[in-house]
């Protein structure tokens, strides 16, 4: 038992007290010389220490003739996690992995370790480390961070990025072990304190190889004219969008793995942003097995140069082409053709693939991929599910077309129009991806593409369901916001809908539910202390954010705010960007905004507040005017 923070215990380990105490007294390592380590056992009755129920304990030093006086010891407590990047591994593939430890202490660490076995037995190599592993450096044999003098609350994460070599093991099982040291009083050596593994696992695969075996029934061409396009983070960053565009175009072509392909180029030019081959579509789902994505994607193959050049991929996939211009160039077409190790897969090209040509490739292919080339969207996926609903008789250009309009419905909200007389403020030429994901994530965006898991493949194949996806609205959405400006963490799930509502009034669905604007009453009618803004529910938020827009102008409130910030200055970290989200605003609005943002509990700076009294006093309290239908 425990008595005062001592236990106490007889020299030959029978327990003195008549309650249970912690069981070290029969079997294994029970005994003395289990209990404490083997260099410090010395044979005597001496105290040193004892680990009892894993938590560790302080000992009075000193010799006692019958019974030991323990007091517990205060520990360096340890946390460990992990994630990665699949649970597959691909030969060639680069895997990476995010330990993040942390000192729950009580007390300080004198050192923390963070190690894994030699990586060269699975033929795994180190080839990145971002962030905060100290000891630990691309070419490195094994993973081991080590951080000296750690208070109770250190934290610490690192990427390691790992590429597989050739190997014969089907499966790699990698534990990490955290271990802490401490040095107690009157001490000078370091003793372990607390331990954690975390074990990381990957099955190895091989990467997919199809073959085509009726490639007539395939009508795009091998021989393709290529057209610059402006460059993918020269457009994100004219627009202050927050994600890049695809500077790519489909082929309708697949590569297998480790294949040479043969590419007759001409009329590439002195420029050195030369033409280049991708392999892999962003996120693409495996469809095999529908919990992983395809290993390769957007691999960069070897520039493009006049005649024959021949390309490899370790991993294959499908094929695209990338040629670009920088703003203000002008750059003559190129022509690109394909050789026959290139497999077709089908490729409905908006205004030059029918409807019927559409099905008989769904129909027939061994290529279990599909993609669709619009105007305004790249739409890659599997072939099975494009299939089920080209069946149900969907005419290809709905869909295309609803995609239009959703996207063009998120341009007007920003302030993009072909007739703008500033450069800077029309729409991209450039066009968003939606693509067909893995099913074990949520719905996702980043460049290029907006990620759906495949199991809702009807709010990517289906325009019915594209129509009125809040889903699609919303992951698309993200490409636009603002967040170098305006858009600060705490509210990047609820300025991203300010694109989706758009799409639903242009395309004349409901608002969103009145539930929404009733909570939002609710949240005002809150004392002061209580109404927090960046820790409010993500639709509360949004109710203000629709609330500016009905209050001041409509849509040309959002016009606006896209059009001055995309004139206007980056601005760096949270608080500015509030400050100019709160000052643009009332800019906009042309009144003095300061009682209401404070009313909806954004807490303005002295300084925002006194940018905003340059403007009148509102006539009213705009925090009472409804939205969503409300009263």
């Amino acid at each position: 038992m425990q008595t005062n923070g001592l236990v106490l215990m007889k020299s030959n380990c029978v327990p003195v007290s008549l309650q249970d105490t912690p069981n070290v007294c029969s079997g294994n390592k029970q005994d003395a010389i289990g209990i404490w380590p083997k260099e410090e056992y010395a044979g005597r009755n001496e105290l040193r220490h004892v680990n009892l129920d894993g938590v560790g304990q302080d000992v009075l030093d000193g010799l006692v003739p019958e019974e030991m006086a323990i007091t517990r010891r205060t520990e360096a407590i340890l946390a460990l996690k992990s994630g990665q990047d699949s649970k597959a591994f691909y030969r060639a593939k680069r895997q990476a992995i995010w330990p993040e430890v942390w000192n729950k202490g009580p007390r300080k660490a004198d050192k923390i370790v963070l190690e894994s076995p030699d990586l060269r037995q699975w033929n795994i190599s180190i080839t990145e480390v971002y962030a905060y592993c100290p000891g630990t450096n691309a070419g490195s044999p094994r993973i081991r961070c080590e951080w000296i003098d750690k208070d109770k609350g250190f934290n610490a994460w690192s990427k390691i990025t790992l590429a597989l070599g050739a190997t014969s093991s089907s499966r790699i099982v990698l534990p990490l072990t955290l271990t802490s040291y401490v040095k107690d009083a009157g001490s000078v050596s370091l003793r372990q304190s607390d331990s954690k593994i975390f074990t990381h696992e990957w099955t190895v695969r091989l990467p997919p190889v199809y073959k085509q075996t009726n490639t007539s029934i395939f009508p795009q061409p091998r021989a393709i004219t290529v057209h610059a396009a402006p460059v993918a983070e020269q457009e994100r960053a004219r627009l202050r969008q927050q994600m890049k565009w695809a500077d790519f175009q489909p082929t309708g072509f697949y590569l297998n793995p480790e294949t040479p392909l043969t590419i007759t180029a001409s009329g590439i030019d002195t420029n050195q942003l030369k033409p280049e081959i991708l392999v892999g579509t962003p996120a693409l789902v495996h469809p095999d097995r529908r919990d992983e994505e395809m290993p390769a994607q957007l691999e960069a193959l070897k520039p493009l140069k006049n005649g024959a050049n021949t390309i490899s991929s370790p991993l294959g996939g499908i094929i695209y082409i990338r040629y670009v211009k920088q703003a203000g160039q002008s750059r003559r077409p190129i022509a690109v053709s394909l050789g026959n190790t290139a497999q077709p897969f089908p490729l409905f090209r908006q205004g030059v693939t029918t409807d019927s040509q559409w099905k008989a490739m769904l129909r027939a292919t061994k290529v279990p991929f599909a993609e669709q080339s619009g105007e305004h969207v790249i739409i890659t996926g599997l072939a099975a599910d494009a299939k089920i609903h080209a069946d149900k008789g969907q005419e290809q250009q709905a869909l295309l077309s609803t995609y239009t309009d959703m996207i063009g419905a998120q341009d007007k909200i920003s302030g993009l129009s072909t007739a703008e007389p500033n450069p800077r403020d029309r729409p991209s030429s450039l066009r968003p991806m939606v693509v067909q994901t893995r099913n074990d994530v949520y719905p996702n965006s980043w460049h290029y593409r907006a990620a759906i898991p495949s199991q809702y493949h009807d709010e990517v194949w289906w325009h019915p369901s594209v129509r009125k996806s809040w889903m699609i609205w919303h992951e698309l959405g993200h490409h636009r916001q603002q967040t170098d400006t305006w858009s600060w963490e705490a509210v990047v799930e609820s300025t991203v809908n300010i694109y989706s509502l758009a799409v639903g009034r242009s395309l004349g669905l409901p608002d969103r539910p009145v539930k929404e604007w009733n909570a939002a009453k609710k949240y005002l009618a809150q004392a002061p202390s209580k109404k927090v803004f960046d820790d409010a529910d993500a639709f509360i938020q949004l109710v203000m954010l629709e609330q500016v827009r009905v209050a001041f102008g409509g849509d040309r409130f959002y016009h606006e705010m896209h059009k001055r910030s995309r004139a206007g200055r980056i601005q760096s970290g949270d608080a500015n960007i509030k400050h100019y989200f709160m000052t643009l605003a009332a800019q906009i609005a042309g009144k003095n905004l300061s009682d209401y943002f404070t009313k909806w509990g954004l807490k303005p700076e002295p300084r925002t507040l006194k940018e905003m009294s340059k403007y009148p006093p509102p006539p009213r309290d705009y925090t009472t005017v409804p939205v969503y239908g409300g009263r």
